[in-house]
């Protein structure tokens, strides 16, 4: 018998090396690979490494080729669409921001997962922003699994491992790209002469009944149409004056890494990102150094170091998207004479003088963020004797933040024709605002190790401690009048003429202090079982409270090891798996809220007002740990030779006692507002929330003589029900609900069917307002009594994607090689409403999808995708209100990444002191299938009411060196 070795890259795993059997005497026909000997990938879990097939867990672990082939800013966005369950939303923010990320559905409030770097606890954005190029190894813990790391794993854990140093010589790598980004979508609106045009309508549809009233005059149409007249007449297209036509990216990284007794690995990286706002961009450095030294047999000691300085800088002000998608394209950008615009279709217009967005954002100020992190570990491993591992760690992280923005003062836009100032579009008084935000984190933890094998029987248990100590400080001040635009020093400016607004600091302290065990027991390799238990104390409970314990079990069977599989040629893998546990999370409270507390306000004493300290925010001893139960059974395999894998799991995570804010009675004075800062209730366990689903993976992978191919899949099911809330009364936020057998999420509004008929209003159908006319949203009389009234609202659809699904396939030929990365959701809505979609709705703009497709006396079809036109406040009341009229398909399904590689062959680099060369192209978010058919003028990735940032797609080309 010969043996082989194969590469298996399995989806949703590292790539795999598995040992086969291939007996010489079979027939062509069943030379498919038989039994895997030996699977060899290593799969981070907590507190150590397992191999995948002893894991009983549901534990996901990163393809490397998704996280070497795709040149983001953020790695975050690079792992979307790649596991199943992993919902990655793309930030609605500018650059720097990061994205949303969320595993197995949301909770009421406080979802997000537990971050750790090289054992170090962590952000979201210390995640988001790693470099790929840094990152060997991520897992997920989805279930159970998650238990040994107790609070805040509640929502999953992900699990990073940074490069360490291979033995032997120095190696020397270079990452190198160049990217141009340009908006994905770009609202469309009708230019000037059809937005003058449909405002006339607009007013001969809300005034009809009174006689004809036209906003617009035909000369001014003409006169706009001809376009002899710009100064006067304008026809301005604001997205494009007012954003970048292509914003660049560039990064370079460099990494070493070698070494024997000692291993080491350091990188260096810098990123350059422009904003689409002609006055922002980004900067961002990174620093990481990991050490392995081996001091003796029995001692190792390792250190992992990271720095990373993100500064954006904004020369202007911020971009209003709100007042760009609000102005008019009748307005004027700029006059001849370079004065910023005064001129609306012929008149002079000081609302929107004052508000224009280009301007603000050229001379409305400047602000700079400053925002770095420091993390550092240092830990050992000791081996006094075979089997017993004693490993110890402390960790420290700081992060800084500041922000200074300067608000300037704004001379007078002028009238362009009587050249006079206008008065209200100047700004008399500047400000300027500075603020300074740090955290430490201090984590000690200590653990032991033993594992022995008796005959077929494996046991190995862990047991250790943990300690971490947390202090935020923040502090803010702002001041107004100052002499000179510009000057960015609240202390510089104590000696001069400015007024000083506010000074206000802020420290906050929280500890929490763990003991855990895990124990682990297989059979033959066979049978395995594992055991967790965690008890977490936190100082943000209440004594009596401040205890929370989270056990788990997991058990799994490897089938394809019993006799009755293993005459089964075609099955290589099979194991059933199955985990019951308990977490917890306190994402949701606040560091005091289980105390009351005194403030500083104003009282009345006599008849002056007087400083004085009140009580500031209610406290509730009772608050005590959200406590998450989580099920799952899950299946794995493998077929063929390995050429085939699949993975399913079945899930019910119960969240239990959730924290939720509530609203007192109203006579005790006691304010609930949505910023939790200015609540003055604490939060308590007053909610229930289940979510449900099912998770599957396949993968394809073959090796054939001069590449390879993969095609690897993933999708996602979830279940959202809301079991109980406080007192089980709903909440209302706008547009959603909260309720009792609803899911998080709902939209909450009135249902529709189409538009009203001359029909509908002689049959006397039943309407929200009696002013409804033809050509008005026909809402529906849900409960059937003959009125359309608040009775008849209920759920009209939900923001969060109840599936979800992810493709990955690519291969290489010769020195060539392709891979392209999908992602998509279905069964999710998005509101779009006011200035996203209502036409001139606070002076806004007009959608072109509205022009093609409203409704007209001329066309009066009850199912035009929009209504007749009517001006903002007049007669918009039956229109206005919360309905799904305005709900828009957010299902879509985007090729996130397409990548071409070249590597020049090694005989030509080899004597240059190369290893390899690699040159590549890619393209990011330039494919998307969407669900939603009438605006197509919105991604509907990052899509929400209003106005936002647009998102990016990205086309790259960059190099791969090693010497």
């Amino acid at each position: 018998m010969k043996k082989k070795k194969i590469i298996l890259s399995a989806v949703l795993m590292s790539s795999i090396p598995f040992v086969y059997a291939q007996e010489t005497k079979n027939k062509p026909s069943d030379t498919l690979m038989k039994k895997v000997k030996n699977v060899e990938e290593i799969v981070l879990v907590g507190y150590g490494k397992q191999k995948k097939g002893t894991v009983s867990g549901s534990i996901a672990s990163v393809d490397k080729r998704i996280l070497q082939d795709r040149p983001t800013t953020s790695l975050t966005a690079s792992i979307q669409g790649a596991l199943p369950g992993v919902t990655i939303k793309s930030s609605l923010k500018d650059v720097g921001s990061v994205p949303d990320l969320n595993i197995r559905g949301r909770s009421v409030a406080g979802n997000s997962p537990l971050y750790i770097i090289d054992g170090i606890l962590s952000s979201a954005a210390d995640f988001s922003r790693l470099s790929p190029a840094d990152v060997e190894n991520i897992s997920i813990l989805k279930d159970a699994s998650a238990a040994i790391y107790g609070t805040r794993a509640g929502y999953g854990v992900i699990l990073v491992e940074t490069k360490k140093g291979g033995g032997g010589k120095m190696s020397i790598n270079y990452n190198m790209y160049n990217a141009y980004q340009t908006p994905t979508y770009l609202p469309k609106y009708v230019d000037a002469v059809e937005y003058m045009k449909l405002k006339n309508e607009a007013y001969y549809n809300a005034d009809n009944s009174v006689g004809h009233f036209s906003q617009y005059k035909q000369e001014q149409i003409d006169l706009t149409a001809a376009g002899t007249d710009p100064d006067r007449y304008p026809n301005t297209d604001w997205y494009k004056a007012t954003y970048r036509k292509m914003a660049n990216v560039l990064n370079n990284e460099i990494n070493v890494s070698g070494g024997d007794k000692t291993r080491y690995f350091a990188s260096l990286g810098y990123l350059k990102q422009e904003s689409l706002s002609p006055t922002k961009g980004m900067d961002r450095y990174s620093f990481r150094t990991n050490t392995s030294s081996k001091l003796s047999d029995k001692l190792t000691v390792n250190s992992n170091i990271s720095f990373i300085k993100q500064m954006i800088n904004d020369q202007g002000d911020d971009i209003n998207t709100i007042e760009l998608a609000r102005i008019t394209p009748t307005m004027a950008l700029r006059q001849s004479n370079g004065w910023w615009g005064s001129m609306n279709a012929g008149k002079v217009d000081n609302t929107f003088a004052k508000t224009n967005p280009v301007r603000n954002n050229i001379e409305g100020g400047d602000s700079k963020v400053n925002d770095q992190k420091f993390m550092g570990a240092l830990s050992a491993s000791y081996a006094p004797v075979k089997g017993l591992n004693i490993d110890a760690q402390i960790s420290y992280s700081n992060w800084n933040y500041r922000l200074g923005e300067f608000t300037n003062t704004l001379n007078p836009v002028y009238n362009f024709l009587t050249q006079a100032p206008i008065g209200a579009t100047a700004r008399a008084v500047n400000n300027y605002h500075e603020k300074w935000e740090s955290d430490e984190l201090l984590n000690t933890q200590v653990f032991v190790s033993y594992e022995k094998k008796i005959a077929s029987h494996y046991f190995k248990v862990l047991g250790g401690a943990s300690y971490e100590n947390y202090t935020d400080r923040v502090m803010e001040g702002r001041k107004s009048n100052i002499p000179k635009d510009g000057l960015h020093s609240l202390s510089a400016l104590s000696t001069l003429d400015g007024t000083l607004d506010e000074l206000k600091s802020n420290t906050h302290q929280s500890a929490v202090q763990s003991a855990f065990a895990r124990i682990n027991y297989n059979y033959q390799e066979k049978y395995f079982l594992e055991g967790i238990i965690r008890a977490d104390a936190s100082s943000r409970f209440a004594k009596e409270n401040r205890w929370g314990y989270f056990p788990a079990i997991m058990a799994s069977w490897r089938l394809d090891k019993e006799n009755f599989i293993k005459n089964l040629n075609f099955i290589n893998t099979l194991k059933l798996r199955g985990s019951y546990g308990s977490t917890g999370s306190v994402n949701t409270i606040g560091y005091y809220d289980s105390q009351t507390y005194m403030d500083n306000n104003s009282s009345v004493l006599g008849n002056a007002i007087v400083g004085a300290v009140v009580p500031g925010k209610l406290g509730f001893s009772g608050i005590g740990w959200e406590k998450i139960i989580t099920k799952n059974i899950g299946l794995d395999g493998s077929l063929f030779g390995n050429t085939f894998t699949f993975s399913v799991d079945l899930y019910n995570r119960l969240t239990k006692g959730a924290l939720m804010s509530h609203q007192l009675e109203y006579e005790t004075g006691v304010i609930m507002d949505s910023d939790p800062v200015k609540t003055q209730t604490p939060p308590i366990n007053a909610g229930d929330v289940e979510n449900k689903g099912i998770e599957i993976t396949l993968g394809y992978n073959k090796n054939f003589k001069d590449g390879d191919f993969y095609i690897n899949a993933n999708f996602a099911k979830n279940q959202n029900n809301i079991l109980s809330l406080i007192n089980n009364k709903p909440l209302y936020d706008n547009n959603w609900i909260t309720q009792v057998g609803g899911s998080i999420g709902d939209f909450y509004g009135y249902k529709t069917a189409g538009l009203l008929t001359q029909e509908d209003i002689n049959n006397n159908y039943p309407k929200l307002y009696n002013s409804s006319q033809p050509g008005d949203i026909k809402y529906v009389d849900i409960n059937g009594d003959g009125v359309i009234n608040e009775s008849d609202r209920t759920v009209i659809g939900n923001d969060v994607p109840s599936f979800t699904y992810g493709l990955s396939m690519g291969g290489s030929y010769k020195n060539f090689d392709l891979s392209v990365v999908g992602q998509g959701v279905a069964n999710v809505q998005v509101y779009l409403d006011k200035e996203s979609s209502q036409a001139f709705f606070n002076g806004a703009g007009v959608k072109q999808y509205v022009l093609d497709n409203r409704w007209t006396p001329e066309n009066p079809n009850p199912n035009a995708l929009y209504h007749r036109m009517l001006p903002s406040g007049g007669g918009t009341q039956n229109i206005e209100v919360a309905s799904d009229f305005w709900l828009f398909d957010a299902s879509y399904f985007r090729i996130k990444s397409v990548t071409l590689g070249y590597s020049l062959p090694q005989k030509t680099i080899s004597h240059i002191g190369l290893k390899k060369f690699r040159i590549y192209a890619n393209l990011e978010n330039y494919f998307t299938l969407r669900g939603d058919k009438r605006a197509k003028d919105f991604d509907p990735e990052m899509a929400s009411a209003r106005s936002t940032y647009p998102n990016l797609k990205t086309i790259s080309f960059g190099i791969n060196a090693t010497f």
